[in-house]
């Protein structure tokens, strides 16, 4: 009995202490783990994940069945050869106010709502994902972050990929968003969309981007493209208040059923440091701008170290390769340049109070904006104004009514 009494009091007076010293000999287990999951084999994913602790690499293989909820920081959901997850009455796969998540190598479908979720300050990395056949694609809201490397949004009901909430995308490597319901990219409240190193193409949605809402888009380098062509409407589209803003890369807008790019409601386009725009072949306008929206291209090669002039191309569109109406307001200042040639309608149109600036505060020669071949060259009405200094070349006629002023060598009659 004494002994028994003796070992009863050493375990309750180490207590706490007896369970810190066994901590170590479960060190081991705090590690990062891997694990496969089958769910051919009927394996739960939803299991695994939900063990899983900060760091952990959970491998799938074969089709697993949604909703899949992860609630643990820095979590690795990777699959192994073909793995999707697919169903779901809400999201297919859910993260919320977690850290540090990635999707990699899976398809991701069949959602009755969204096929990838981010909300509440969430944070996640998608590369060389698949997200096709839901009612929405990937939806980013509530402050949160998703960063898309490579992979396809492609053929949801609704939208390929919105974000909103001051939320932040960002996209990278070669990402394909194709054939959605209504928006491919739709950014709105306070939310960004930034594109690094990107081969971005937007096609066959509805309407290309939208940035809505006070949101901003920015192209960060020179290596980076966005195609947002062959969409039903608009290719790329900024509004109530938004902006989006080109430092280099080169954005192609052509052959859709509306404008090219369509800037509106107190909305601006920044092109800067020799970005490439073509905007041609598009049903309507190529670059169509109204209610008191703003365009300005420029370049300053003391400060950007590029020689290349920015320029916007916006050839044989269905209506003018530029319009400009209702207040709205264009400065092409420095190195860069229009040219418009080849549009039914007029190649520059200035109605309603709009006004167009050719401008220079530093010496240039031979950049020349050039409007050729379209019906007219230029068109002002209402009470638009042009100021074109020597920087513009007209190969045929300016249209004007009594209203309009113009400074410098290209006059109304």
């Amino acid at each position: 009995m004494k002994l028994i009494y003796t070992l009863t009091c050493v375990t309750t007076m180490l207590g706490s202490g007896a369970l810190a010293l066994a901590e170590p000999a479960s060190g081991d287990s705090a590690k990062p783990q891997s694990k496969l999951v089958d769910c051919a084999a009927g394996q739960s994913l939803q299991s695994a994940i939900s063990h899983a602790r900060p760091g952990d690499v959970v491998e799938l293989q074969g089709s697993c069945s949604g909703p899949i909820q992860i609630a643990v920081d820095r979590l690795t959901l990777r699959g192994r050869g073909p793995a999707t997850i697919s169903g779901g009455a809400g999201a297919a796969v859910a993260v919320k106010s977690v850290q540090g998540v990635m999707l990699s190598g899976l398809t991701i479908s069949g959602a009755q709502g969204t096929g990838v979720q981010a909300r509440d300050a969430a944070q996640l990395t998608l590369t060389d994902v698949n997200v096709s056949g839901n009612i929405i694609g990937i939806e980013v809201s509530a402050a949160s972050s998703v960063r898309i490397s490579g992979g396809q949004v492609s053929k949801n009901q609704v939208h390929g990929i919105e974000a909103q909430g001051s939320s932040a995308l960002t996209l990278t490597g070669n990402v394909l968003v194709a054939d959605n319901g209504v928006f491919g990219i739709n950014v709105n409240g306070a939310s960004s969309l930034t594109l690094a190193q990107a081969k971005l193409d937007v096609t066959g949605n509805t309407l290309g981007i939208q940035l809505g809402t006070t949101a901003s888009g920015f192209i960060s380098d020179d290596t980076t493209q966005l195609n947002a062509s062959n969409n039903r409407t608009d290719g790329l589209t900024v509004v109530s208040g938004s902006h989006f803003v080109a430092f280099g890369g080169q954005i192609t807008c052509n052959g859709n059923g509306l404008h090219g790019i369509s800037i509106n409601a107190k909305s601006g386009f920044d092109l800067d440091g020799a970005a490439q725009v073509v905007a041609s072949d598009n049903k309507a306008d190529g670059l169509h701008m109204e209610q008191n929206s703003v365009a300005t291209f420029f370049n300053n090669p003391a400060f950007t170290q590029k020689n290349t002039p920015t320029t916007l191309t916006a050839e044989r569109n269905g209506a003018h390769g530029v319009e400009l109406s209702s207040g709205s307001v264009l400065t092409v200042n420095n190195y860069a340049r229009l040219k418009l040639t080849g549009n039914q309608g007029a190649g520059l149109t200035l109605d309603d109070g709009s006004n167009a600036a050719f401008t220079r505060n530093i010496p240039i020669t031979g950049i020349t904006t050039e409007i050729s071949s379209n019906s007219p060259d230029l068109q002002l009405s209402f009470g638009s104004r042009l100021s074109s200094l020597d920087s513009v070349v007209l190969s045929g006629a300016a249209v004007c009514d009594d209203s309009v002023l113009t400074r410098g060598p290209v006059t109304c009659p």
